[in-house]
């Protein structure tokens, strides 16, 4: 048993308080519980004796063996050994009965699809060299074979903690951009650690459940690794990237972390693994924050919604996640389980595409948390959004000593707070408040930044990211009550109206444009052919069944509206005469944009149609865009 350990032994860390380590990833021999003895702190020269304490002795730790040390009798024998950890009941770790003969590292494999590898190894292997880094375990990735598209095994090396940490990070790395928040991966484990991986009844499968919600299914019979000819058992996990990495670290022997980086053996509510709080902090930026792509119009806006309801937003297998893309028709992806406690209460939809794709998105993700949370006594009360806002473009949303931040609180009652931290370029702005009322702040935050693009160009992005030309667009007004028409199921007439003719297609919602309130906003950019087919498109959409009394709208700009007027009304008359309709132009702008109308039968106003963007397709006549 062990009595007491000299002061002389351990020169460097009294007895009871775990060394500072320089990573939170390095892995400490726990001593296992022993019953305490009195007045050890007299023996020890130091504080009361921890039975779940961590020492080292010239950067390693050491393992106290019964019986005396020659020259110091009743002290026991301390010799340096290889850093290991100990595991929790049912582990593999030393001092359990499953761990092979006392082995301490393991060698773990998980099959990653062909067509992920590339994200894991990363450019110039930049991908390994972070997992490696990351979690302190080394990391092999097998070569490819014939089927380029067949699963590769990578082979994590190390401690249960560190090997559990970089299959979280191999994972995270191969299926981000990926719609489905759960993944089923294969990974293979040393055949002789399948006892402690199950305990007994099934017991630790349950709790690795339960702690982390990775389910582990094993199979039966082991299998021949045909490289080193030793046995090993294949796992099937589900899970979340992150959390299949927590899961097999508890799995295989982790210990898990409690308050003040001491272990745990309680099986509290809220673990933490080993090292995992430093991989949240060096993997959340880049996972949670996506690139943006070649068009420089494209924003990011991260939609935060109860952790509770993620299920309902994603769907099985992505599909719902899937189908709100398609409705809104921009990229759209839920954000990963933060690390810390496993089970937060919030996650991201993060959503990529032009402002108002991804304002559409925010109403359809609002409704679906709507509609998850029907009936739930703690359903959410208000939107929480996170506009992310290119760095040199800041100053413009802040104003001088927060100015310009706070009319925007003012104007419209939401709490705005712009973070200092920084990824991929791009700073966080954090909107809280009803949704109208944020949708409203940040229309007002995307207006001044696309005064900044004008006055300055478009905003910088990461390498690899070059913008493309700007287009030009038309602005087209439609009724309300046939927004669903020109939409479609699941999007499919915005879709196919985009395939068809070669164009940039958004509907806006009602609260990006609340001045039309019967009437929805329709922005087409691209070619001006292209514009004016897609144009005829929508109308015959919107008006199916009504081909008779089809009421166009149009909005231009001054520019573009004097030059449909023409010198005292000459062209309008013109266009009046060569069609038989009557087609006017609004004297007074409403938001800066002049309205053009014209009713008739189908045919006669799309006659009409061609001949406006004709008119303000020729040079020196509209000015920019069309004027629109």
């Amino acid at each position: 048993k062990l009595h007491a350990l000299h002061q002389a032994d351990v020169p460097s860390h009294p007895v009871g308080r775990a060394p500072t380590a320089q990573s939170p990833l390095d892995p400490t021999f726990s001593v296992p519980p022993l019953p305490p003895k009195p007045n050890i702190s007299r023996v020890c020269g130091c504080p009361s004796w921890s039975p779940s304490a961590s020492m080292l002795v010239s950067g390693m730790p050491i393992q106290a063996q019964a019986g005396a040390m020659p020259g110091r009798i009743g002290f026991p024998m301390v010799t340096a050994m290889p850093q290991a950890t100990m595991a929790p009941a049912g582990g593999v770790g030393p001092g359990n009965n499953n761990n092979n003969n006392g082995v301490s590292e393991l060698t773990i494999a998980v099959l990653v699809p062909g067509e992920a590898i590339a994200k894991v190894i990363g450019k110039s292997g930049a991908g390994l060299r972070q997992v490696r880094e990351t979690s302190g375990c080394r990391v092999n990735v097998e070569q490819a074979g014939e089927t380029r598209d067949a699963a590769r095994r990578v082979e994590l090396v190390g401690m249960p903690q560190n090997v559990g940490v970089g299959a979280g990070l191999v994972l995270t790395a191969a299926f981000s951009g990926s719609m489905q928040a759960t993944v089923e991966i294969t990974v293979m484990v040393p055949d002789r650690c399948t006892g402690g991986v199950i305990g007994k009844g099934g017991e630790n499968l349950k709790r690795v459940r339960g702690l982390t919600g990775a389910r582990i299914q094993v199979e039966r019979e082991a299998v021949t690794n045909t490289a080193t000819n030793e046995q090993e058992r294949i796992l099937k996990v589900i899970g979340e990237p992150m959390a299949i990495g927590n899961g097999l670290c508890l799995a295989l022997g982790g210990v898990m972390m409690g308050a003040g980086g001491q272990p745990r053996v309680d099986g509290g509510s809220a673990p933490v693994v080993p090292g995992t709080a430093a991989v949240a902090a060096a993997m959340a930026p880049k996972q949670e924050v996506q690139p943006m792509g070649d068009n420089p119009e494209n924003v990011q806006i991260h939609i935060v919604i109860p952790g509770k309801v993620t299920g309902a937003i994603v769907g099985k297998q992505g599909a719902a996640i899937k189908s709100l893309s398609e409705q809104a028709g921009c990229r759209l992806s839920v954000s990963t389980r933060t690390v810390q406690g496993m089970r937060p209460p919030d996650r991201r939809v993060m959503a990529v595409g032009t402002f108002s794709q991804v304002c559409a998105a925010e109403q359809l993700v609002h409704n679906a948390v709507t509609q998850a949370e029907a009936g739930s006594e703690d359903a959410t009360n208000s939107f929480t959004t996170i506009f992310w806002i290119p760095k040199e473009y800041s100053g413009a949303i802040i104003g001088k000593s927060g100015a310009t931040l706070g009319q925007i609180r003012e104007s419209t009652q939401v709490k705005v707070h712009f973070g200092k931290e920084e990824v991929r370029m791009m700073r966080p702005c954090t909107i809280v408040g009803p949704i109208a009322n944020v949708i409203q702040a940040q229309s007002m935050v995307w207006n001044l930044l696309s005064v900044e693009m004008q006055n300055h160009g478009p905003a910088k992005r990461p390498p690899g990211s070059e913008p493309q030309p700007e287009l030009e667009s038309s602005k087209l007004l439609v009724p309300a009550r046939s927004a669903g028409s020109v939409i479609g199921k699941a999007g499919s007439g915005l879709c196919k109206i985009r395939e068809d003719h070669g164009v940039k297609i958004d509907m806006l919602q009602q609260a990006q444009a609340p001045h039309w309130t019967e009437d929805r906003v329709v922005i087409l950019q691209g070619a001006a052919q292209n514009r004016q087919a897609a144009m005829c498109a929508v109308l015959q959409a919107a008006y199916q069944g009504d081909e008779n009394n089809v009421n166009l709208k149009m909005l231009v700009s001054g520019q573009g509206a004097g030059a449909l007027i023409g010198i005292k009304g000459g062209t309008l008359k013109q266009i009046r005469e060569q069609t038989g309709l009557s087609t006017q132009v609004e004297k007074e702008p409403i938001m800066g944009e002049r309205l053009v109308t014209c009713t008739g039968p189908m045919r006669g106003v799309l006659t009409v149609v061609g001949l406006i963007m004709n008119i303000l397709s020729q040079p020196n006549k509209s000015g920019n865009n069309d004027g629109a």
